[in-house]
């Protein structure tokens, strides 16, 4: 059997991916992945057959241009890429090494050609994968899609009839004439609309990388549902000496080009404070050039073997690194800025293990309410049992810590493709 995979974003649109590929190879697949070239050697490391699909000036292009973190114009952005480069790529992809019934393909949500492709063909199923609950449109407890507060979130009748309008204003104009132009080359005439409403989601199953606990409203969205956990392997085998003094762990992400500025008020926050910091960014212009003693710099280190050590942590509120810290225990503060992050953020405080940074002033202020952690090793490492917080933080660890996404997204398709094979359909 094959298995064709796209991850067409950042390390934390690639890694669950490459998780998943490396899980699929192990129950016997012969599996490819689609990725930006700037992650070729990630997933090649990993010992998957690799198609980079989004050349790096694109990729660069992209990220390079501050607007991609602008809550409506980064989607857009976006947008526009795979529209522009990985709709042909990964199709060209596909056509390549499909085997018609030999075949699954397992697709990030921005891969709309796999479910063109789907449509076109019963006989290749596929399974998406959804990193995030923010994309869905679960009306009774709708995703937060910006910092506004005038984002309509009651009643539903509102809250459907604004995804309307955007679909009609925004969505549509940027992926329906590609879409559809696709569609009809492989046979399919009755143009489609309101691409990102139902349409898009697999008729097969949908796999969730995150726990039922993380976004209940998720659950039974659309048939063969399935929440796996979240997907904590980060895919590299860096090495590096753990800290021993309990740092505060700066990120933005790393694909973000532009976040210079707030790493120059994280180490002015962290010398007021006496505290040591780390600052994480792929790229090192971000680095400013003085720093105070105890703050030091790296270009990307494993979340999963560092944050167990550290005492907080100050990020954008991607899934990869939400998901890393609850694993590891550690408090949040999330400075979100587009895409999913607002949605992450504000499920975090609800489940009471950080909050939501809506602006910079508040740095020292937030960090020093956060409960004290003993981090002398992750094992040790433990709140006193009189702060709220501090329990909040303990459960979501024991609940997440030991989850396995990648596994068990990929038991989920191997055990339904057998059962496709066997000719009871999908179930």
């Amino acid at each position: 059997m094959k298995a064709i995979l796209s991850a067409p974003g950042s390390r934390g649109d690639v890694n669950p991916m490459i998780s998943i590929g490396c899980q699929l190879k192990t129950l016997g697949y012969d599996v490819v992945i689609s990725v930006a070239a700037d992650y070729e050697h990630v997933a090649r490391s990993a010992g998957l057959n690799v198609e980079p699909v989004i050349s790096e000036a694109t990729f660069a292009d992209a990220i390079g241009n501050e607007k991609v973190w602008h809550p409506i114009q980064g989607p857009v952005q976006i947008f526009r890429v795979m529209m522009r480069e990985f709709l042909q790529n990964h199709r060209e992809v596909i056509d390549r090494h499909v085997v018609p019934g030999e075949t699954v393909l397992v697709s990030h949500p921005l891969d709309l050609v796999s479910r063109v492709i789907r449509e076109s063909d019963d006989s290749i199923p596929l399974f998406s994968v959804h990193l995030q609950p923010v994309i869905l449109r679960t009306l009774s407890d709708p995703p937060r899609l910006s910092p506004w507060w005038f984002e309509p979130r009651r009643p539903r009748w509102l809250l459907a009839a604004c995804y309307a309008g955007g679909d009609h204003l925004l969505i549509d104009p940027l992926l329906r004439r590609s879409i559809n132009q696709l569609r009809s080359e492989y046979g399919l005439d009755q143009p489609i609309r309101r691409v990102m409403d139902r349409w898009w989601l697999s008729p097969d199953a949908t796999l969730a990388l995150y726990p039922e606990l993380f976004a209940p409203a998720t659950s039974g969205f659309t048939k063969r549902f399935v929440h796996c956990g979240f997907p904590l392997d980060d895919v590299t085998d860096n090495d590096f000496s753990p800290p021993n003094d309990g740092p505060i762990v700066f990120t933005l992400g790393t694909a973000n080009r532009h976040c210079r500025g707030f790493f120059e008020i994280a180490a002015r926050t962290c010398e007021t404070m006496g505290r040591s910091g780390i600052l994480l960014s792929s790229y090192e212009d971000n680095f400013p050039e003085r720093l105070p003693s105890n703050v030091v710099c790296h270009r990307y280190l494993s979340l999963q073997r560092l944050l167990p050590h550290c005492s907080a942590i100050v990020h954008h509120g991607g899934i990869g690194t939400t998901s890393q810290a609850f694993a590891a225990g550690v408090p949040q503060l999330i400075r979100p800025m587009a895409f999913d992050q607002f949605d992450n953020a504000e499920r975090v405080e609800a489940l009471n293990c950080g909050y939501w940074l809506r602006s910079d002033d508040q740095l020292e202020r937030l960090l020093s309410s956060l409960p004290e952690r003993s981090t002398g090793s992750s094992a040790s490492a433990a709140y006193d049992s009189g702060c709220e917080m501090g329990r909040s933080l303990s459960k979501m660890k024991g609940l997440v810590a030991e989850t396995r996404g990648a596994e068990r997204a990929a038991e989920q398709i191997h055990a339904m493709n057998q059962q496709r094979l066997a000719g009871g359909g999908l179930r």
